[in-house]
């Protein structure tokens, strides 16, 4: 059975959680130079028919959005350590395996229920 965390792993995940929102702020400033270019508007296709400016464009605006949802995913597993429920399963209420999060410092499941989650298609 998993226990619930100390205080010493709880500042070494608010730590993880912190350099990882660091990252991710980093890549989504850059991914969005790429797909908006300098003045901020999207850019266009070149003339000619070549597309492969809007696949990279459309292809790094995907990924800004990605990086968006994994943003405000850290976002609120920092506010869960700040209300004291950080590491605990918001299905079953379990705490979460540590090597759980510390492979995904974000997740809000135990893998019980993460995999019973995916099996139901959630």
């Amino acid at each position: 059975m998993t226990k619930k965390l100390t205080a010493r792993d709880l500042k070494m995940f608010r730590t993880a959680l912190e350099q990882a929102r660091s990252v991710v702020l980093g890549d989504m400033d850059l991914l969005e130079a790429e797909a908006l270019g300098n003045n901020g508007a999207p850019t266009h296709d070149a003339p000619g028919g070549d597309s492969s400016e809007g696949y990279f464009q459309e292809f790094n605006l995907e990924l800004l959005e990605r990086d968006g949802t994994t943003l405000r995913e850290i976002q609120d597993a920092l506010e869960r350590i700040d209300g004291g429920v950080y590491g605990q399963c918001e299905d079953c209420e379990a705490w979460i395996a540590r090597e759980r999060l510390k492979a995904v410092p974000y997740t809000r499941h135990c893998i019980d229920c993460k995999r019973r989650l995916e099996t139901e298609g959630a």
